[in-house]
């Protein structure tokens, strides 16, 4: 779970958003599925649902914010660079690698499963490398971006002008805008570096800085303005049909650092705290992100052939149910005990390395 610099503890309402960004994601899947093997939905609803896309530009977000957040007083150089490495690929492969090796064995057992035609390349399902083509698992194009996020910072340990490295990849993500490059989100190439997406785990980065900077005493002045703004975009965004897969969704992401900034300096403050389900549903975001799109899969085409579950409103909800439920299963039976066996055998400093992003939790 997210855990603020120095051991101060967990901050409660970013486990939170990370379950509404949780859930949104799979409601979206869920829409999908029901109007492909159920019944279509009408225009609005779906519409209303399709925007449960931009809960990944949370992910984003909260990735760029918590890396900042846990890893700025890092001491830096190769060994702390170790440490920070070692736990992010365990934390990101150890829970994926099971869900992916499953997909793979079912894509090359039943290649007419998906009902479409999909291109998916072995070696990014294995790796999460960018080779053009997307993962088996439909859903983990974005764990391949958070890993460019991840290879990134690890220049921060042994690069002192790193932050102008920063500032040099959104020009370069500003200058792909303009001259047009394709940089598809699902099918992440090398030139996938550009994607006007990446340009939120900047903006996280950038909340991160700001909370550091004012002291609790001095938050709740900035925190209310900052959250209300935040959402104020959130809003707008969802009321407005912006292209998912054009350059301003990175604004988006502008309006989730605000909001972000403002839940935790109003939680450094003592004035807001997240209720326990909702941290131990964020707790589970990621397992629940890993899993969700294959079962949601399942249970659509199965409750497509019965009439009490074919019309839409019946049929969306067990999706989402089965969805979120899977999840948490997986995360309490697999990712959690898995991932505390693994931190009684890492090195010390590398087990104290907080958790962050779709990866931590989602």
């Amino acid at each position: 779970m997210s855990r603020e610099a120095g051991g101060r503890g967990t901050i409660t309402l970013l486990q939170a958003g990370r379950a509404g960004a949780a859930v949104a994601v799979v409601a979206y899947h869920a829409a999908i599925a029901t109007r492909d093997f159920a019944e279509a939905l009408p225009a609005a609803a779906f519409a209303l649902f399709e925007r449960g896309t931009f809960g990944v530009d949370f992910f984003f977000v909260l990735s760029g914010f918590i890396i900042v957040h846990a890893h700025a007083d890092d001491s830096r150089g190769a060994g702390p660079a170790r440490a920070y490495a070692a736990k992010r690929l365990s934390r990101i492969y150890l829970p994926y690698l099971p869900v992916s090796l499953a997909m793979i064995a079912l894509y090359a057992g039943l290649p007419g499963i998906s009902g479409a035609s999909r291109d998916w390349s072995l070696t990014t399902s294995l790796t999460l490398l960018p080779t053009g083509s997307p993962p088996a698992l439909a859903a983990a194009w974005t764990l391949v971006h958070e890993m460019m996020f991840y290879a990134l910072f690890l220049v921060s340990y042994f690069v002192r002008g790193f932050p102008w490295i920063v500032a040099a990849w959104v020009g370069a993500i500003l200058a792909g805008i303009g001259l047009g490059l394709q940089t598809a989100y699902a099918a992440p190439s090398l030139w996938s570096v550009l994607a006007p997406i990446n340009a939120e785990f900047v903006a996280g980065m950038g909340a991160a800085l700001a909370v550091r900077a004012f002291s609790p005493a001095r938050s709740p002045a900035l925190a209310w303005p900052c959250l209300a703004a935040g959402l104020a975009g959130v809003a707008a965004f969802f009321a407005l049909a912006v292209d998912p897969a054009g350059p301003l969704r990175m604004l988006f992401g502008v309006a989730v650092a605000s909001a972000v900034a403002g839940g935790a300096w109003l939680e450094r403050a003592g004035r807001l705290r997240a209720p326990p389900a909702l941290v131990l549903l964020g707790d589970a975001s990621y397992a629940i992100y890993l899993v969700h799109s294959p079962v949601i899969s399942l249970a659509a085409r199965i409750a497509g052939r019965y009439e009490p579950f074919r019309a839409w409103p019946a049929c969306l909800a067990l999706c989402i149910g089965l969805g979120v439920a899977s999840g948490l299963l997986y995360h309490l039976a697999f990712e959690r005990p898995a991932l505390a066996w693994l931190r009684r055998r890492l090195p010390r400093r590398a087990a104290t390395v907080g958790p962050s992003g779709p990866s931590a939790g989602h």
